[in-house]
């Protein structure tokens, strides 16, 4: 059975073709990240996060310079580090 094509490496710069994310190289300074929902991101999340942009439809940083942009993403704002109390 044929194998997958090699593709460059993730590292921004590097030419070096690998079977996996990074080349042997470059493995080291990108560790493996756990998936989102091990990172706490899971349905709750997902819905939670949905319901915020209804609520807050416009970017808070951009609408402090007055553009009004729509806004894409849920930011903690202070980085929760795992503390539930930031997360929710």
């Amino acid at each position: 059975m044929p194998r997958k094509s090699k593709r460059p490496c993730s590292h921004p710069g590097c030419p070096n073709l690998t079977d996996s994310r990074y080349c042997e190289q470059h493995k080291a300074l990108h560790p493996d990240r756990p998936s989102a929902a091990k990172r706490g991101y899971g349905s709750k999340w997902q819905r939670l996060s949905k319901a915020y942009l209804r609520r807050h439809p416009l970017c808070v940083r951009c609408k402090a310079q007055g553009r009004f942009t729509a806004a894409t993403v849920v930011d903690h704002i202070i980085p929760h580090r795992g503390d539930p109390h930031l997360m929710w």
